[in-house]
């Protein structure tokens, strides 16, 4: 596998510039975001929903070849249920259904913007990949920070990067975080906790997304 070796800066570059081809407001002051009109108006790629897997094993997943894929009729397996072949249009970004039939938008949001990171930096990454290749993001490596030690890990280290880049922007997320304490606090502490779970309604992302940008931020210690 192909891939740059990008660094945290370069990341939140890639990250920047594409806020700001979407919506450079965005970079300043955190609203509701439409996930799906990133991928219209930036990609210009085909988008769908599938019951992937029947456990939500696989959350997302991204078309570098035209071909088939096997999904589900349910988010959930029945005795005699098998899976049926789709085909997928180079391009294509599948969710699963389950996360757009939830509440957890935080959950949904960063799955899109994660396979949007994966069309933007990850391409050529699968340039000479056989007829039918589609990289699945499973539920376990979304939005996982561990040092990554594969090469497939550092893809997805680089698509959650930046998707906590886009979707928690720094000046935007500092300018809120302001709001509510002005100092450094304990990571460990209820009042990072609770300034976590304040403040990421405001930018549609889970209180854990926030708590660890804000402890990237140095913002807690």
């Amino acid at each position: 596998m192909i891939y740059y070796d990008y660094s945290p800066n370069q990341l939140e570059e890639k990250a920047t510039e594409l806020l700001r081809k979407f919506d450079s407001s965005l970079l300043e002051k955190p609203k509701m975001i439409d996930v799906y009109a990133v991928i219209e108006k930036c990609l210009d790629v085909p988008y769908d929903w599938k019951y992937i897997t029947p456990d939500q094993s696989i959350l997302g997943a991204t078309a570098f070849t035209d071909g088939y894929m096997y999904v589900w009729d349910k988010p959930y397996y029945e005795n005699g249920m098998l899976p049926k072949k789709i085909f997928l249009e180079k391009g294509t970004i599948l969710i699963d259904s389950t996360l757009n039939e939830g509440k957890d938008r935080g959950r949904e949001n960063f799955t899109v913007i994660h396979e949007v990171f994966h069309q933007v930096l990850h391409k050529r990454c699968f340039a000479n990949s056989k007829a039918d290749y589609t990289h699945a993001t499973t539920a376990k490596a979304l939005g996982s920070m561990r040092k990554p030690k594969t090469d497939i890990e550092i893809i997805e280290y680089q698509a959650n990067s930046c998707a906590a880049y886009f979707l928690m922007p720094r000046y935007a997320v500092l300018s809120v975080y302001d709001k509510f304490a002005s100092t450094t606090i304990s990571a460990s502490s209820r009042q990072s906790w609770a300034i976590a779970y304040k403040m990421a309604p405001d930018f549609n992302v889970s209180a854990t997304a926030m708590h660890y940008r804000l402890e990237k931020l140095k913002k807690f210690i």
